[in-house]
């Protein structure tokens, strides 16, 4: 419970400045996939290594999506867009502006 109020003050913090936060879905680029038959501890270490930027909302509560903003290495990247509490429309309209920009043919 502490780490939770900790997480949703700083993101409170972060959106009484700012409409929208956005940051890469994943903080790494695309890994392999481990190999079968590696242990339990390559396998989970490997998951957790991409969820540092999608879980936190999970904890505070705080309106967010994904969407494909690009390729590095023919594999795709997500933009994340988090958004004020009871404020959805925000990351939906930023989110179409987005699509709306970009080539999604290369996404």
């Amino acid at each position: 419970q502490n780490l939770r109020r900790v997480a949703r003050a700083g993101y409170d913090t972060a959106l009484a400045r700012y409409d929208l936060l956005v940051m890469p879905t994943v903080p790494i680029i695309a890994q392999p996939h481990p190999q079968p038959g590696c242990s339990v501890t390559e396998y989970v270490a490997r998951a957790l290594e991409m969820i540092g930027n999608a879980s936190a909302q999970d904890i505070t509560g705080h309106p967010a999506m994904s969407i494909p903003c690009g390729l590095v290495d023919g594999l795709p990247v997500g933009l994340m867009l988090v958004g004020k509490h009871y404020a959805e429309g925000t990351i939906y309209q930023a989110a179409a502006a987005f699509e709306a920009s970009v080539d999604w043919k290369h996404c």
